[in-house]
């Protein structure tokens, strides 16, 4: 971003009026292209002023800076609108109303309107900055609005949204698709009257942190979203290609939703092949006020149970009012303050790779993974071990781990069992509080063959701890493990069957992911 170029939209050539009456749409996006022209730049809307509009369309390298006061309204003219085109920009007339298609549930408008800030799909390194205010259309009757997000885009890549008031809004104040590399910083959002009125949907986006921003929204506050082929694509957004909702933070926010959850998840993946593709993992969620919390499970658009994995979550310092009881129904694999899953899930490494694994890599990149057997593995009894394992290497460039983080009774004998194989130096299996690291109990392992290796063991207190397999003495060589259960936790889910200390194994490894194996979780 071009720092010195500083562009007033009130300036000549351009001479917007902002007197809240006049459109200034062409004006201010003329200013906006000059600057991107330029390499990039600050486009300026001056203090005090009211600057009606139309759809305004941000590009690499541009900052659209509010001055304190400023404000940008949106035009109920639907001449006063435009998308982009490979020659710049060409007029289209939005949609009234509320839904588009009655057989598509929450098919709103705002999924098929452009947004009225809008950063096409690749923008990289774009601002939306200021002490000022984002309005729309103010109308009660659905049937009379042009329902517009008031700042979106897709496949956005580096941007800052900061100080800014949005509010009047009838969608989602923020939709940030499949972006990634954010800031979203001391943004005031209050629409709280509005069903629908949600605050920040972050849809398949990595990298992102939120902080230091208020709401009152009429809708969820602020979710994470984890979607695949969501029938509401348009022309400017889809969930066909999507990817994983990686590292957000989240805090010092203070989150308030007048009919449903402040902050929460959506999971409407679970039809990807590729679940690696759509789950979420590594949440940091904290310092915050949180009226309530909860998740959207259920998915209108399949008819599939489930949802996506979602793995690496830390709840610190946060106030929450009220929790659902929809959030305790997700399966959360390492997860803190709250419980994590009772069992493996994709112990077997067949459904989307590492997915509720969690790991510690060393200095080489390649250090944990997935492998593929080189034969077909079976059991005697003609059950299939699967494709795949998981695997820690390169052990003499450091440590390296792989695990999940579960939620352990105590006082009930559990067992770890999975089965194993090195290239022959010791390596441990472990289990670990998740809260204080302290060790439980490990067990070394250095067989050459694939074995079935099982550490028994009873936990001191209730809480998450981490079991996996780590590089314990091995000084080289590499760790691979296949088929990871928990037996006993008092989780009958399994079916497993126990006897004292000695544990029966099913017939097949429970590898694959089945949501229906959670139904009798408490």
């Amino acid at each position: 971003m071009n720092e010195n170029i500083r562009i007033y939209v009130t300036d000549p050539p351009f001479c917007a009026k902002g007197d809240g009456k006049t459109n200034d749409r062409k004006a201010i996006q003329a200013a906006l292209d000059l600057a991107y022209s330029k390499g990039g730049g600050t486009v300026i809307l001056t203090e005090n002023k009211v600057f009606l509009s139309g759809s305004i369309i941000i590009r690499d390298n541009t900052e659209l800076h509010f001055e304190e006061g400023a404000e940008l309204f949106q035009s109920s003219s639907p001449e006063d609108y435009v998308k982009p085109s490979v020659d710049g920009y060409i007029p289209y007339k939005p949609q009234y109303g509320h839904n588009l298609y009655p057989d598509i549930k929450w098919s709103h408008l705002w999924y098929y309107n452009f947004p009225f800030i809008f950063a096409p799909e690749g923008t990289k390194n774009f601002k939306i900055t200021g002490k000022g205010t984002v309005r729309m259309m103010p109308d009660d009757n659905p049937e009379l609005i042009m329902k517009l997000c008031p700042i979106g885009f897709y496949r956005a890549d580096g941007f800052i949204i900061s100080d800014i008031h949005i509010t009047d809004y009838h969608s989602y104040a923020l939709m940030p698709f499949t972006s990634r590399n954010g800031l979203i910083k001391n943004v005031r959002i209050d629409n709280w009257s509005h069903g629908n009125g949600d605050g920040i949907c972050l849809m398949n986006c990595q990298n992102i942190r939120i902080t230091g921003c208020r709401m009152h929204t009429g809708d969820d506050s602020v979710y994470i979203f984890s979607s695949y082929k969501d029938p509401r694509k348009s022309e400017w957004w889809s969930s066909d290609e999507p990817q994983a909702s990686l590292n957000i933070e989240i805090d010092n926010n203070h989150l308030r939703s007048n009919h449903c959850k402040a902050f929460g998840m959506i999971l409407w993946g679970i039809d990807c092949p590729d679940q690696s593709k759509i789950e979420v993992r590594n949440l940091f969620i904290h310092d915050n006020f949180i009226e309530t919390l909860g998740n959207w499970n259920y998915n209108p658009y399949t008819t599939r149970n489930g949802f996506p994995p979602v793995t690496n979550v830390r709840f610190e310092n946060n106030t929450i009012e009220a929790i659902e009881p929809n959030f305790f129904e997700t399966q959360i694999t390492d997860m803190s303050f709250f419980h994590s899953s009772k069992s493996f899930l994709n112990g077997g490494f067949e459904n989307g790779g590492m997915v509720f694994w969690s790991y510690k890599k060393n200095s080489n990149p390649d250090s944990v993974g997935i492998g593929t057997y080189e034969t077909e593995h079976t059991f005697s009894d003609g059950g299939s071990y699967g494709s795949f394992f998981g695997y820690i290497d390169h052990l003499d460039e450091g440590d390296a781990a792989l695990y999940q983080g579960l939620y352990i009774s105590a006082s009930a004998p559990c067992c770890f069992w999975a089965r194993l194989r090195t290239s022959g130096e010791p390596c441990r299996m472990f289990v670990r509080s998740l809260d204080t690291g302290e060790t439980v109990i490990t067990k070394d392992f250095s067989n050459t063959e694939w074995e079935d290796v099982q550490l028994d063991f009873t936990v001191p207190e209730s809480a998450n701890y981490h079991i996996g397999i780590e590089r314990g003495d091995a000084k080289k060589g590499r760790a691979e493990i296949d088929n990871a259960v928990l037996l006993g936790n008092n989780d009958a889910a399994f079916g497993y069957k126990r006897v004292g200390t000695d544990y029966q194994r099913p017939w097949k490894p429970l590898y694959y992911f089945n949501p229906d194996l959670w139904k009798n979780e408490e």
